[in-house]
């Protein structure tokens, strides 16, 4: 893939000089080791979080981490390399947050497990540790890269909705009926709104306020489709003839 920065940007001007440098020396390499990779990419992630790939220098990332410059590079290889990686560990985070959720989380009906998981999905994306911001600036600065790891997360992201609506529920019609018609698409818009809220820079409490409303009108439309089930075979729809019968 073509680099995004253009030859002129400071930030790569850096980063060439950097690979003209010598090899960092034997106790920069142990500095380097006893290091947390984790660690490292749990700092700078702020940092690209408020200004993105391109507005993010090596030397601000260095200076955060308390590592010289060579020594990042000798880690990373690049920036770029440095931000694609936190991006992923930050999705990975979110994944994992939601999982956390959706396991410890009691649900009365699949109606109320859909607003409890969508409300988790929503407040997940404004978690410091999991920045959907991070994601935003990629899709924006690395389209081509973050447009894969996007549809990924949306993926994981349903297998989660699923499994925990399987595990509570059992394989029911319900359970069919929902996975088909409504989760796929509560799955995009519950991601997409919180991507919104957290870079509008609300934390959890104000996230989970704000989405009141919208994770009511999943509810809703789940408890719609279910007082439809009869309509439905295995996640078919009846033909339109014996619908217009029944209304």
């Amino acid at each position: 893939m073509s680099r995004l920065i253009s030859p002129g940007f400071p930030g790569q001007r850096l980063e060439e000089r950097m690979k003209t440098q010598v090899r960092p020396t034997l106790q920069e390499t142990a500095g380097l080791r006893s290091d947390s990779r984790l660690k490292v990419l749990r700092t700078v992630t702020p940092h690209f979080a408020r200004t993105g790939l391109r507005g993010t220098t090596v030397s601000m990332l260095a200076n955060a981490a308390g590592i010289p410059e060579s020594i990042l590079y000798a880690r990373f290889g690049s920036k770029e390399r440095l931000f694609r990686e936190a991006v992923e560990t930050s999705i990975d985070t979110r994944v994992r947050l939601l999982e956390a959720r959706t396991l410890s989380a009691n649900y009365g009906s699949e109606t109320i497990a859909l607003e409890r998981i969508a409300e988790a999905t929503v407040t997940v994306c404004v978690d410091d540790a999991g920045s959907s911001v991070l994601t935003s600036w990629a899709l924006l600065e690395d389209h081509d890269y973050a447009a894969d790891l996007y549809r990924n997360e949306i993926g994981s992201v349903e297998f989660v909705w699923n499994r925990a609506l399987a595990e509570r529920f059992g394989d029911s019609p319900s359970h069919r009926i929902l996975s088909i018609h409504l989760i796929p698409h509560a799955v995009r818009a519950s991601l997409a709104y919180g991507f919104w809220l957290a870079a509008l820079r609300h934390d959890a409490s104000g996230a989970a306020a704000m989405a009141e409303g919208f994770v009511a009108g999943i509810g809703q439309t789940a408890a719609a489709l279910l007082s439809k089930r009869g309509r439905y075979e295995y996640g078919r729809a009846l033909p339109r003839d014996s619908i217009r019968k029944d209304d």
